[in-house]
C-alpha cells in the first residue's frame, strides 16, 4: 500500500436487503478504504420474529455466529487483510473510487448510500448517524453528505 500502514479505525454493523433474506454485514472502516465484510444471511420471516423471540428466531447461515457489536478492540486485533480473506465475497471500495456517501436518520438507525464509480450500495445500521458521521467524515471530507 505505498508504504502507508493501513488501520482499521471502527466497524459499521448492516444490513443490506436481498430478495427474501438480508445479508448482515459490517463495514470496516480504514486509513484506506472501506471493506465490506459478510456476517451471515437471515431470511425476512425469520427478522419478522426476531423482536419476539430474538437470537433464537434463527439464520439462514450458521457459519457465522457472533455477537452484533464486536469491540473495537476485537476489530483492532484483525489486520484489513484478514478482514477481507475472511469470506470470498469480501471486498473493498477505495476512499478514491468512491463518489459520495449519504447519510439519512431512518426509524431506529441510519440508511447508508455509498456510490461509487461502478455501482450503488444501500445499507442500514442501528448505529446513530452522528457516529457514523464522525467515523467517516475524516476520510470522505465533501463526499460525505449527510
Amino acid at each position: 500500500m505505498n508504504g502507508i500502514s493501513e488501520s482499521i479505525l471502527g466497524v459499521i454493523p448492516v444490513t443490506f436487503p436481498r430478495s427474501i433474506v438480508f445479508e448482515r454485514l459490517r463495514l470496516y472502516v480504514t486509513s484506506t478504504r472501506i471493506i465490506v465484510a459478510h456476517r451471515s444471511r437471515k431470511g425476512l420471516g425469520a427478522l419478522a420474529l426476531a423482536p419476539l423471540l430474538g437470537r433464537y428466531a434463527g439464520s439462514t447461515d450458521d457459519s457465522v455466529r457472533e455477537p452484533m457489536h464486536r469491540g473495537k478492540a476485537k476489530a483492532d486485533a484483525m489486520s484489513p487483510e484478514e478482514v477481507l480473506a475472511g469470506h470470498k465475497d469480501n471486498f473493498a471500495l477505495g476512499y478514491d473510487e468512491l463518489v459520495s456517501v449519504e447519510l439519512r436518520e431512518i426509524s431506529g438507525g441510519t440508511s447508508i448510500t455509498i456510490l461509487s464509480r461502478e455501482d450503488k450500495f444501500q445499507f442500514s445500521s442501528d448505529m446513530d448517524l452522528r457516529e457514523i458521521a464522525q467515523l467517516l467524515s475524516r476520510n470522505l471530507g465533501a463526499k460525505l453528505r449527510t
